[in-house]
Order: structure tokens, then C-alpha cells, then sequence
């Protein structure tokens, strides 16, 4: 009989459940919006409010929006009230009163890469996510790798650029202050003037800027979305020729809402950080995956945790 999967990807603005087979086929779907504001007990009391929406379930996983130790407490949530130095683990154990697979959303995100997308044809590869922050996951000998602590794979507060602009972390220059899709509109708004001087970006309220929107200017000849997606492009080659010296992966694989802006943006990135390697250039395949193997995030936590856990 197949193993019935229950998952939660909790974001900051929603919470979304999917009871999945083994096999990656998704049965059912919920989400609701996320009590962002009340703290750490009155998440927990939705998500398991959630479950009760699913029946037939035979293991439950929830990957969360932080740095998650070992032990699964949450470091800090920047984007939830309350969450600090946080047992999230044994507050799921105890409402569930069962085993709870956590980890953070990007190291689960990078296993899903390896259980259902081209991850599984690699024993060493590296997944970046690049949407609101950039994050990411390390595959070494077909292992997660989650550091000393659980923190690894932080990587998008890798600095490319001294003194640069501060990040969310606190640290000046991180590659998410950079070229993440926040860091995107961020630039634009910073240079207001110039704004001014584009036809396509005057038209749009500046309140309702979406990263979309200047990937659409420079999609349509605009000098000015032009000029601050290529500087994304510049940040975010150094930042992978950087993960390529350091790891020597077999692939790289991108996922995320910023790369979702059409093919040219990934193959200039491509091209840059070949040569941003400079005397030790090699060829290192780059992926786009898709939707679902992000949908199936928490379904392959609870699934490679499960493999390890039998083989131990």
C-alpha cells in the first residue's frame, strides 16, 4: 500500500497543505492566509487546524521560512512575529502527538530537486531559490549537507559586494540585497529620478511595482529596467561562480519567482558566470525546475527523512 503524505509549506503571507502518494501525485490542496502577527502557538493551532482538512495521511512534514537547527527551533523568522530561538518541532509533536518532519523551506525545496526533478541523476549539486530573499540547499554524496548546527545553505548572504547595500540579515553587500526579486524593485525605487525618464516604468503606480514589471521594461527596450536587470545579472554570476569554486557541483538547479521572468535572464547568467571564473572555467549544467517539484517540498523532507532514518 502507498504511503499517504501529509505537507505544510508555511510562507509569510499563506499556508499551504497537500496530501501527496510516494510517488509526487498530489490528491488534494489547501491554503489559507497566515496568522503572520499572533506568534508561535496560534501558527501551530492553524496548521494543525489544517490538517483536519485531510484524511488518510500516514506522515506529516512542515518546511517553515527560517534557519531551522538540528533539534528544530527557529533562529529567527524575520517575516513572523515572535519567532525566536522557537522549539517549533516539539510543538508540532506535541499538538500532532506524532513524528513531525521540519526544515527549513529551501533545504526541503533542494531535496525535492533530488527525490523528484534531474537532482536524482546527481550525487553533488547545489540549489539556489531566488524570489523575495534567495536561499538555497547543498547536495554532497546524495546527502543534504546542514552544517554543525542546521544553518547551512544560507547562501544568499554570501557578500558580493563590499559595503554594498544592507541586507535583511544585517550584513552590507549579501547577494540577496543585490539580485533577489525584492532587491529588484528596491533599486528602482532608489532611483526615482530615473524612473522618471522611463516611459514604460513612469506609467506604473510605484506602490504597486512588481518585479515582473521591470523584467517586462526590459523585455520591451526600456534603457532603464534594462540596465538594473543586467546589474542582477553581474551579482548574481559572481555569487554562482563563487558556489561553483567552492563546491566544483555537477549541476546547479534555480527555482524561484525570479527566474520565472523568461529565459533570457537565466542564459545571460549562464554566459556571465562562465567567464566570471575566469582561468578555472568549466562547463557546470544549469536547471530551471518547475512548479511542482517546489509543491513537493515538504512530501520529500518527509520522504528523504523517512530513508535515512531506515538506513541508520
Amino acid at each position: 500500500m502507498s504511503i499517504r503524505y501529509l505537507g505544510f509549506d508555511v510562507g509569510g503571507t499563506k499556508i499551504t497543505g497537500i496530501l501527496s502518494d510516494s510517488k509526487g501525485k498530489i490528491l488534494k490542496r489547501k491554503q489559507v492566509k497566515t496568522r503572520k502577527f499572533l506568534g508561535p502557538d496560534s501558527l501551530v493551532d492553524q496548521i494543525y487546524g489544517l490538517s483536519g482538512q485531510f484524511d488518510g495521511y500516514d506522515e506529516v512534514s512542515v518546511i517553515f521560512p527560517a534557519p531551522i537547527s538540528l533539534d528544530g527551533r527557529v533562529l529567527s523568522a524575520p517575516n513572523l512575529r515572535g519567532w525566536r530561538n522557537v522549539n517549533l518541532k516539539r510543538k508540532l509533536m506535541e499538538k500532532f502527538g506524532r513524528e513531525v518532519y521540519l526544515d527549513n523551506d529551501a533545504t526541503a525545496q533542494a531535496i525535492s530537486v533530488k527525490i523528484f526533478d534531474k537532482g536524482k541523476r546527481y550525487s553533488n549539486f547545489v540549489y539556489v531559490v531566488n524570489g523575495t530573499g534567495i536561499g538555497g540547499g547543498i547536495f554532497i554524496n546524495n546527502k543534504i549537507y546542514r552544517g554543525v548546527n542546521g544553518y547551512a545553505g544560507e547562501l544568499g548572504h554570501m557578500v558580493v559586494l563590499a559595503n554594498g547595500p544592507v541586507c535583511g540579515c544585517g550584513r552590507r553587500g549579501c547577494i540577496e540585497a543585490l539580485a533577489s526579486g525584492s532587491a529588484i524593485t528596491r533599486r528602482v525605487l532608489e532611483n526615482i529620478k530615473e524612473v522618471r525618464n522611463s516611459t514604460f516604468l513612469s506609467s506604473i503606480p510605484m506602490n504597486r511595482l512588481t518585479t515582473e514589471d521591470v523584467f517586462s521594461g526590459k523585455k520591451l527596450g526600456d534603457p532603464f529596467s534594462t540596465l538594473i536587470i543586467d546589474e542582477a545579472v553581474y551579482y548574481f554570476s559572481l555569487f554562482l561562480s563563487n558556489l561553483i569554486n567552492i563546491f566544483d557541483p555537477e549541476a546547479i538547479f534555480l527555482g524561484g519567482g525570479v527566474f520565472k521572468n523568461g529565459d533570457e535572464f537565466i542564459n545571460d547568467i549562464k554566459q556571465a558566470s562562465f567567464h566570471d571564473m575566469g582561468i578555472y572555467q568549466r562547463k557546470v549544467p544549469i536547471y530551471k525546475i518547475n512548479d511542482k517539484t517546489i509543491d513537493l517540498a515538504p512530501v520529500a523532507l518527509a520522504i528523504y527523512e523517512k530513508e535515512q532514518n531506515n538506513s541508520s
